[in-house]
């Protein structure tokens, strides 16, 4: 969490505020309120359920939310990103998931106001863990760099 506050941010604003999820009964609260999201359109529930538990288990969920406006955006991504690099350095997985937080929230709105900060937008959302015994390796990154 502390790589997330040196993140870089548009005039040193530092507009996030982390939420960090580690109690066994917020999160198992977390779970429930997922699993009772109804399925996205097009996706049978036979697939959903192959998918599993999309928290992987996972320990920890972190949530950055700002105020909406200047760069809040892109400052509280940043700082997801910083935890994100500094989890991989340490041999801990992630994983981001803010879309489904957001839907999460848009139907358990009382969730949403316990984890987020009254007048704050949630911007980011990821949960973390170590990798379980059946984890693959993803290999080497590859991507097109090139130098001029």
């Amino acid at each position: 969490m502390t790589a997330g506050l040196y993140a870089p941010t548009g005039m040193n604003r530092q507009p996030w505020h982390i939420t960090v999820i580690k109690s066994k009964q917020m999160l198992d609260r977390f779970g429930a309120a997922r699993r009772s999201l109804p399925l996205p359109p097009g996706i049978p529930q036979h697939v959903a359920a192959a998918m599993g538990d999309p928290m992987r288990n996972a320990p920890v969920m972190i949530l950055v939310s700002a105020k909406e406006g200047g760069t809040s955006f892109e400052d509280s991504c940043l700082a997801m990103e910083n935890m994100f690099i500094a989890a991989a350095s340490l041999g801990i997985m992630s994983g981001w998931d803010h879309a489904t937080v957001k839907n999460l929230f848009q139907h358990d709105p009382a969730l949403g106001a316990e984890l987020i900060p009254e007048g704050y937008i949630l911007y980011a959302a990821a949960f973390f863990g170590y990798p379980g015994p059946n984890v693959k390796d993803r290999g080497e990154r590859k991507g097109t760099v090139e130098y001029l």
